[in-house]
Parts: C-alpha cells; sequence; structure tokens
C-alpha cells in the first residue's frame, strides 16, 4: 500500500504557492531564458539565466523607486523562497494560466541567448496577451565570458520598454553619481516617454525633469550664479507643471519646499510641506526637512511638531531622539529634553555625543556644573 502521507505537506505547500502567486498580481511574468547547452555543463543554467534576469529587473526597479513606486517583477509566478515547489510540482503553467485568465499579468518575458564564435547574444521577446500589441523583440550583443552583463544590458532594454520612467529614474541616479549634471540617457528615455505614454501620466516625468534642474543647481560647480538661477527657475517651472496635472504629487511639493526654503521664501516653502505632509503625512523626509527650515527660523515649537511626527514615523533612529533633545533643551523644557536624549543613547549606548548630552542634562536639573 502507497503511504500518501509523505506527500501531504508538499501537496499543501503547493496550493500556498498557487494562491500567493495567484494574488500577488506581479507586472511582469518571465517564463524562461533558454541558454545552449555548453552554457549548462557550465553551470550557467537555463534557470540560473532566468532567476539572473529576474533579479536584474527586481534591482532595477527598487534602484528607481524612491520617488514613486515602480512595477512588480514575477520569477515564473511564484517567489524564489517557494520556487522549489514549482520546481516540485511542476505547476507553473497552471499559476500562470490561472492568473492570466483574471487579467492579472501585463507583461510576458521569454527568451534564449545564443552564440556564434566570440559572440554572444541575448533575445527577449516581450509580449501581452493583446491581439492588438506586437511582440517587441530585445537583442543585446555582448561577450561570450560576460553573462552578467549581457543580462543587465538586457533587462535595462525591457524595462525602457515597459516602463521607461522606471528607467528614467535608474539613468538619473547613474549619472548622479557620475557628476553629468546634464543626463543625456535620462533626457533621451523622457523623450521616449513623452512619445509613447498618455498625456495624463506626464506629471512623472516633468517632476523628474524638475528634480534634475534642482540638483543641477545645487550641485554642478562650473555654473555661475547667473546660470545657477536660471537652473532653479526651470525646475520651478517643471515642478509646477507637475502639480498642475496631479497637485498631490509628493516629490515635487517636496522639492518646491527645498527650493523655496533655500531662497528664504519661507512662507511659500512653508505651504508646500504643508501640502506634502497633508498628502502624505508619514513621509519622514518632509518632516525632517520642515523642521529643519523651522530651526533655521528659531521657530523651535513648531519644529518639535515635525520632529516628534518623524520620531513617531522611525522611533528607532537615535538621530531624531537626539535632535528633540535639542530642541527642548533651547525652549527650556529641560525633562523633556532628558527625555528623548535617555531615548537615543538607549538605542545608541556607545555614542559619546549621547552620554555627554545626558550627563549635561542632568546637571542641569541637579543645579550643579559639569565636569
Amino acid at each position: 500500500m502507497l503511504d500518501f502521507g509523505v506527500f501531504t505537506f508538499p501537496a499543501v505547500a503547493a496550493a500556498m504557492v498557487f494562491v500567493a502567486a495567484l494574488f500577488v498580481g506581479e507586472d511582469i511574468v518571465i517564463e524562461k531564458v533558454y541558454v545552449p547547452t555548453v552554457r549548462e555543463w557550465s553551470g550557467y543554467t537555463s534557470t540560473v539565466a532566468t532567476r539572473k534576469l529576474t533579479d536584474e529587473l527586481r534591482e532595477l526597479n527598487e534602484a528607481a523607486a524612491s520617488e514613486l513606486q515602480g512595477i512588480n517583477i514575477d520569477e515564473g509566478g511564484v517567489e524564489k523562497g517557494i520556487s522549489a515547489f514549482e520546481d516540485y510540482f511542476e505547476v507553473g503553467l497552471l499559476i500562470n494560466g490561472t492568473r492570466n485568465v483574471l487579467g492579472m499579468i501585463k507583461y510576458y518575458i521569454n527568451g534564449e541567448v545564443t552564440e556564434a564564435g566570440s559572440e554572444t547574444k541575448l533575445i527577449l521577446r516581450v509580449y501581452t496577451k493583446k491581439e492588438n500589441e506586437p511582440v517587441k523583440l530585445i537583442t543585446v550583443t555582448g561577450k561570450a565570458d560576460d553573462m552578467d552583463g549581457l543580462i543587465h544590458d538586457g533587462a535595462v532594454e525591457t524595462l525602457e520598454y515597459i516602463s521607461p520612467y522606471v528607467i528614467a529614474l535608474y539613468h538619473r541616479r547613474t549619472e548622479l553619481a557620475a557628476g553629468d549634471f546634464n543626463f543625456p540617457r535620462t533626457n533621451a528615455t523622457i523623450e521616449k516617454f513623452l512619445k509613447t505614454q498618455p498625456a495624463e501620466q506626464h506629471f512623472l516625468v516633468y517632476g523628474l525633469q524638475g528634480r534634475m534642474h534642482m540638483l543641477k543647481a545645487e550641485r554642478d560647480a562650473a555654473l555661475t550664479p547667473e546660470q545657477r538661477e536660471a537652473e532653479y527657475a526651470t525646475a520651478v517651472r517643471f515642478l509646477e507643471g507637475s502639480l498642475r496635472q496631479q497637485p498631490d504629487f509628493l516629490y515635487p511639493l517636496i522639492n518646491l519646499g527645498i527650493i523655496n526654503a533655500k531662497k528664504k521664501n519661507y512662507a511659500v516653502a512653508d505651504a508646500y510641506f504643508a501640502r506634502a505632509v497633508a498628502s502624505h503625512p508619514n513621509y519622514l523626509v518632509t518632516r525632517t526637512l520642515w523642521g529643519d527650515m523651522l530651526m533655521e527660523q528659531a521657530l523651535y515649537d513648531d519644529a518639535i511638531i515635525q520632529y516628534e511626527a518623524a520620531a513617531y514615523i522611525k522611533p528607532d533612529d537615535a538621530r531624531l531622539h537626539a535632535k528633540l533633545a535639542d530642541l527642548y533643551e533651547r525652549i527650556g523644557q529641560i525633562e523633556k529634553a532628558q527625555e528623548s536624549a535617555a531615548k537615543a543613547l538607549k538605542l545608541e549606548p556607545v555614542d559619546q555625543a549621547y552620554v555627554d548630552k545626558v550627563k549635561l542634562l542632568d546637571a542641569k536639573t541637579a543645579g550643579v556644573a559639569v565636569q
């Protein structure tokens, strides 16, 4: 007699995989990237290539996600940690088939690696199930000994086709790190976005363009004062244009707050930060930027409100509690300053600055001089 008990746990687990994969609702499914047999022998299997492409797409997406949520990447319909169950039960087709029926998959990707002499090509096909949308063929050529680079380039071109905004953000970060304040690749991708995406989505790249001009004004040491002011003016034009399409878009609100705070236009900056907080009250950066601007004006009570909110959002950040300790000390609330300083020291007990701050505040309440 067969012991069906040995199949019980895997069967239950497979059912869980099916449900998880079905309701994740990813935007991309990577079906398979086939590699030549000789690559299989060397350990660079089709499974490895597929997962490397998946990882590259995820990393590109995550690297770009600072300004807006990106897209989700799904490896064959299941997460990596449970992909072994898909292999065991071969339920991948069932999972993806069911999700496709429900319309939960937007893009599919499959492809293969081909080799001819010293030249290696990655050919990827990107398609949807819509009859009026043709298959997009992406071909990347590289060196036979640089498969990782080949897959990275293929991932960039794939995402540029699927979501040019995500790749524009990625290029912006890369070019900023390289000190290229003209952002040539970013601007080229933005042009593609403006030509291919609906007009109502253009606020995304207007916000990005505003941010780019703002960064150039802040960081390009070669600019004259007149050129710097011109960059700020262009930044404001794009950022305000973005808000005309999407009044609650967080990042233009923050950037306009920053620009006006730098120019000492505090009332205008205050209004933008207030809108940003109303839109996303738990976004930490807005709270600290607003708090710092209020401190600059010696509006310590108002700054405390923002830093209390910041410490609530991120209670394990010692620097926020230390900032609150300083603010409370400035307005003479020594007991509250002690409480905040003690929280900072508890989080970072070997930080000498926090040790000294606690001693100083304790001495103040005791009415003795600190040695």
